[in-house]
């Protein structure tokens, strides 16, 4: 039975797509197969197969089987904005029937794992009355917290992760990403993490990385410490 996760962030840039593919490349290490699923991406660039998002071609990439790119994503939209900005402007609306619908593609599958990535944080709007986090407490998708770590990240993941739970989703485990190369104070924020969430799994810290695209993301994130299945 293929279990699934929710990877959400503290905020935007916080390293959601670099957490799903150490996910991923985590989980084939360990002879698993997994597949990652971007439900929204804003923001493309020009590149020689077209108008494409980068985290979109990033689960591509790592994915254990073969993908084409709408497989990977429900929702694609030009603008580096919020996704429900970027909706209107184009006269979208999103449906989360449709997020389901790509997930169960996916599912026929049978993958071991499938990693979803959010958008921004957990309380992502799409639209003026629903959150992205509306869906996946629905669903029940157990959740992924990927700290970014920077001045002020601590407040967030606190914050995060009482949201989550205040929404009865359970939470599988978190990621300490080190996003500022030589950030201050660094391991103290770490370690500060591992004492506060002591009762969740660390599924490991990826350090800052200058070619995320390129490198080996399989040793980071130990995918064998989830604690939640769905």
């Amino acid at each position: 039975m293929t279990a699934i996760y929710f990877v959400t962030g503290t905020d935007t840039d916080a390293g959601k797509t670099l957490t799903v593919a150490s996910l991923i490349e985590g989980a084939k290490k360990r002879g698993r197969s997994a597949l990652g699923y971007k439900v929204l991406a804003s923001g493309v660039e020009f590149l020689r197969e077209g108008m494409l998002n980068r985290d979109v071609l990033s689960i591509m990439k790592h994915s254990s089987y073969p993908l084409k790119y709408a497989e990977c994503v429900a929702y694609q939209f030009d603008e580096a904005i919020a996704p429900h900005l970027a909706a209107r402007n184009t006269g979208v609306v999103i449906d989360t029937a449709e997020f389901d619908r790509g997930l169960d593609h996916l599912l026929e599958m049978e993958p071991d794992y499938i990693f979803i990535e959010g958008a921004g944080g957990w309380m992502l709007p799409l639209s003026d009355s629903t959150f992205l986090s509306d869906w996946v407490s629905a669903r029940g998708f157990p959740v992924i917290l990927t700290v970014g770590v920077r001045l002020g990240c601590l407040s967030h993941a606190v914050m995060t992760r009482m949201c989550v739970e205040q929404m009865g989703t359970p939470m599988a485990g978190y990621v300490i990403n080190q996003i500022i190369p030589g950030m201050n104070r660094f391991r103290e924020c770490a370690d500060w993490l591992r004492n506060r969430f002591a009762d969740i799994p660390l599924l490991g810290e990826i350090p800052f990385l200058e070619s995320r695209y390129t490198c080996d993301l399989s040793g980071y994130l130990n995918t064998d410490l989830l604690s939640s299945k769905s």
